[in-house]
């Protein structure tokens, strides 16, 4: 149930909520000795699965300068497109701007169009912090 409101919350841009959600999960459903950048993607993109039908789902595919760590296109006009982009270290704030700058610098939403959620987020095992910003293409 919490998996199907946080990524409603997504869709429907409410990212405090969102973001509640999402760190709930992390912290009940990782482990400190999976700290590491790919297990965090791996999570989201597995809890992902479900918007198939409503978003084409893709995960470090080219676009713009480089790959995104996951593309959520949406399929529907109505919806955002979702960008997303993880990193892991200590320093979450500065590591979740890298991220959303990552995701602005690279043109990570090239070949989409309308509006594009950029969510970068950050993890140091189960502590995590997220940045977004919307955009119009």
């Amino acid at each position: 149930m919490d998996l199907q409101q946080m990524l409603s919350c997504l869709i429907n841009k409410d990212m405090k909520r969102f973001f509640e959600l999402y760190q709930d999960i992390v912290i009940s459903c990782t482990s400190y000795m999976d700290a590491k950048e790919n297990a965090y993607h791996m999570l989201f993109l597995g809890m992902c699965i479900t918007l198939r039908g409503t978003y084409k789902v893709t995960s470090n595919i080219e676009a713009g300068f480089g790959r995104s760590d996951i593309t959520l296109e949406a399929l529907m006009p109505a919806h955002s497109h979702v960008i997303i982009e993880f990193k892991q270290g200590e320093d979450l704030e500065r590591l979740r701007e890298e991220a959303l700058q990552q995701i602005i610098d690279n043109q990570y939403y090239t070949g989409l169009s309308g509006e594009v959620l950029c969510v970068g987020l950050a993890h140091d095992k189960k502590r995590c912090s997220m940045v977004h910003k919307i955009i119009q293409i």
